[in-house]
């Protein structure tokens, strides 16, 4: 992939569908090899001998469930106080989902 010149350049101008003047080409063509070769200098990397790494913060991973501990509970009618609207000591709620006769 280190081969990066101007006919690759237009291919992408047009998979992309953007348009470059003549400078921008110059310029995207030198910074693009730059980004290429940079990349390729990563497979001189020797990795043999590296587990692979499913998560990039795999040791900070912790349980984070908790036991459910009851502690001070608000009264239905406590609770329902500020509730706009109820129905049987229940928040009623807008519908959201509409069902259609048409089957």
């Amino acid at each position: 992939m280190s081969h990066f010149d101007e006919e690759t350049l237009r291919n992408l101008e047009k998979l992309s569908m953007i348009r470059l003047t003549k400078t921008e080409e110059k310029e995207f063509v030198k910074s693009l090899k730059q980004i290429v070769d940079y990349v390729e200098k990563l497979f001189e990397v020797d990795t043999e001998n590296v587990m692979p790494c499913h998560y990039v913060l795999m040791n900070m991973q912790k349980n984070v469930f908790r036991e459910d501990i009851e502690e001070k509970v608000l009264s239905r009618e406590k609770f329902l106080e500020n509730a706009p609207d109820k129905v049987a000591g229940m928040i009623k709620v807008p519908s959201v989902i509409t069902l259609n006769d048409k089957g």
